[in-house]
């Protein structure tokens, strides 16, 4: 009887092999893996999965983009995947339809519907491990890309994501341009806290009282995040408060 999955295959017009490579292979991360010869033949490619599953593309004539059957992937740190494909101009569209569920949807270079989801760790991170990666991106031993400062100047209101170069991947709450509160942090090794963790439950002190006030010095938050930190006469009052 069954016993799981092998692999999926996903469909792709001929010629489509360079495409594939730069998508799946580049962008994605996944490994190729040699067609035996006689299936080579027929063009298309293969990959493998990081659990050793398959993705095996086709070549399909006349070929058809599946625009509602879709494979969903597992990712670990669902924000960086996000950003990534952002760069590269392909689409994400994020769903909020399941409980629990970080998810969002794209497509391959060929048309093909993908999904892209994320379970949380059921380990969390620490205030001091945060609070740690954000005082090294004060000092410049931790930095993020220039191309997401300057996109970040010109989002509107509501979370921003923000790669460092160390791995983690900060959304930040903008107010106005303004670096208001984190939304969530996810550490490359897939732990994770939001804004609901650091605040605590209502009528009850914070937890995380120095993360869930923690707003970058004014210059910082230009140098470094591309947005508007907390001024000195602000900053001040908050820390004696």
């Amino acid at each position: 009887m069954i016993q799981g999955l092998d692999h999926i295959q996903l469909a792709m017009p001929p010629g489509g092999e360079p495409r594939a490579r730069a998508f799946y292979g580049e962008l994605l991360g996944l490994r190729e893996i040699p067609k035996p010869p006689e299936l080579a033949k027929r063009g298309g490619l293969w990959f493998e999965l990081p659990d050793g599953r398959g993705l095996h593309l086709g070549v399909e004539e006349p070929f058809v983009p599946a625009k509602k059957a879709h494979p969903a992937f597992r990712v670990l740190t669902l924000d960086l995947l996000a950003e990534r494909l952002s760069q590269a101009k392909a689409p994400v569209k994020w769903s909020h339809e399941v409980p629990d569920v970080r998810r969002f949807h794209g497509e391959d270079p060929f048309g093909n519907r993908l999904e892209f989801q994320e379970h949380p760790s059921e380990h969390k991170l620490t205030e001091d491990e945060v609070l740690a990666v954000l005082y090294a991106l004060e000092k410049e031993e931790v930095t993020i890309p220039t191309a997401q400062r300057l996109r970040a100047e010109e989002a509107p209101s509501g979370g921003v994501p923000f790669v460092c170069s160390n791995g983690w991947c900060f959304v930040i709450f903008s107010d106005a341009f303004e670096w208001d509160y984190i939304l969530r942090v996810t550490a490359p090794d897939g732990r994770w806290l939001e804004f609901a963790d650091m605040m605590g439950e209502p009528g009850q002190p914070s937890p995380m009282p120095r993360l869930a006030d923690y707003r970058p010095p004014a210059q910082i938050g230009l140098d470094v995040w591309g947005l508007l930190g907390e001024s000195e006469e602000v900053g001040e009052a908050r820390r004696v408060r």
